[in-house]
């Protein structure tokens, strides 16, 4: 054998040896010294008091806190769910540290010695490794719980089965009927039809905002007001905002607008305004008499529309430098002050007429006097030639023939002053 078999064989023997005298060290029995009750109070109280000195150092509750924590929560603890919280954490913690209390008294109580300083220095160390494992461990006892809710679950019956389809049938269908009133709004889906008005509108406005349209065109926005009525709510606002940036006046503001035009081209026609402006045209080529006429118009004016009055007055200004009504005002004004005078000259006038009818029918009176005269004398020269001679016939004849005359020109004159006094007095 070489050098080196024999060394291992003395080492092994070496063990063997040892291990024969560690067993028979076990089989003796082992004295135990029982303590007496004042020293295992005391051993109590030393190692209680360490505890709570340690367990104040690290700001933890000490243990008699503990255990009166613990009491209060048996109670609550028995009715809570298996659950990983703070009041569990808490229980479990007090539940440690009263049996290191209890392992450490029954080392205790084994022991030959009574605790020396060095002794509670190991304990301190052993709580502090036990703290230390404590926290490593608990996020594995945060999910103990979870796994505890997680069992098995038993297989669902059929009728299980077909309940809860229904259920969530209803709720999908509670959930279709939610949408359809609370978010689908047919009024967010633009058909064909709005589209083109809407763009036709457009298009109206920007043309308008030109200053490019006739009072014909203008009226188009009353056939497009149809169209105007379908469109949904959103492009109503985006047109009346679009017209009002481009025209100055929101859609519906411009279509009493064009409707007032409308009416104001339909009354032009009218045979009262065609009366009006047939006075005011050509206005400074007119006689007093006729401008006179303007005061019975007033009425006529009063039954006009609004936009009519407006067209009105705007050809008087421009022809007369005064609204319609101040103009017939006017005219009244001057008219009742030729009826005054009129009516003065018609006093005056038929003062001087019964005047002249009382010369004229003085002259009258004065003529038929001189006609009856010569009336009578032609008689008398009448009933003179029958009765006269030869030679007398032809001068009493001569007498006749110019007392004829004389009766006519009598006559001429009463039938002159007859009709002077006639004239005078129609």
């Amino acid at each position: 054998m070489s050098k080196n078999d024999k060394n291992i064989d003395a080492y092994s023997k070496a063990l063997l040896d040892k291990k024969t005298e560690y067993n028979e060290e076990l089989k003796k029995p082992k004295e135990v010294h029982q303590m007496t009750e004042d020293e295992r109070r005391l051993a109590e109280k030393t190692m209680s008091s360490a505890l709570d000195m340690l367990r104040k150092e690290r700001g933890q509750k000490t243990i008699a806190e503990e255990e009166r924590l613990y009491e209060e929560n048996k109670v609550d603890s028995q009715h809570m769910e298996d659950d990983f919280t703070t009041s569990s954490i808490e229980n479990e913690q007090s539940s440690d540290a009263l049996d290191l209390v209890h392992t450490m008294l029954q080392d205790m109580s084994n022991d030959d010695d009574e605790l020396l300083p060095s002794q509670v220095k190991k304990l301190k160390e052993k709580q502090e490794k036990k703290e230390k494992k404590e926290k490593k461990e608990k996020p594995k006892k945060e999910e103990e719980p979870k796994k505890k809710k997680s069992k098995k679950k038993k297989p669902m019956s059929k009728v299980t089965k077909i309940i809860l389809g229904c259920i969530l049938l209803g709720v999908a269908a509670l959930g279709v009927y939610s949408y359809k009133v609370l978010v689908y709004d047919p009024q967010n889906i633009v058909s064909p039809a709005q589209q083109k008005t809407y763009d036709k509108l457009v298009s109206y406005a920007d043309e308008y905002g030109d200053n490019m349209m006739s009072d014909a065109e203008k009226l188009e926005l009353i056939d497009l007001n149809s169209g105007y009525k379908k469109l949904l709510d959103k492009q109503k606002t985006s047109i009346n905002a679009y017209f009002k940036e481009q025209t100055g006046k929101s859609y519906t503001a411009l279509l009493r607008e064009v409707k007032e035009l409308e009416k104001t081209k339909e009354e032009v026609k009218l045979p009262a305004y065609q009366q009006i402006v047939g006075l005011l045209n050509d206005w400074d080529a007119k006689s007093d008499e006729e401008k006179m006429a303007v005061a019975d118009m007033q009425s006529v004016y009063s039954s006009l529309s609004k936009s009519l009055k407006k067209e009105v007055d705007s050809l008087s200004k421009s022809k007369t430098g005064k609204d319609f009504i101040d103009l017939c005002k006017e005219q009244a004004e001057l008219k009742t002050a030729a009826q005054e005078k009129a009516q003065q000259e018609e006093e005056q006038k038929k003062s001087e007429n019964a005047s002249k009818i009382q010369e004229y029918q003085a002259s009258l009176n004065s003529l038929q006097q001189d006609y009856d005269t010569y009336a009578q004398y032609a008689q008398s020269l009448e009933s003179d030639l029958a009765n006269a001679s030869d030679e007398d016939r032809s001068q009493i004849q001569s007498q006749i023939d110019t007392n004829n005359q004389m009766l006519y020109s009598l006559q001429q004159q009463i039938a002159y002053y007859q009709q002077q006094i006639a004239a005078l007095q129609s």
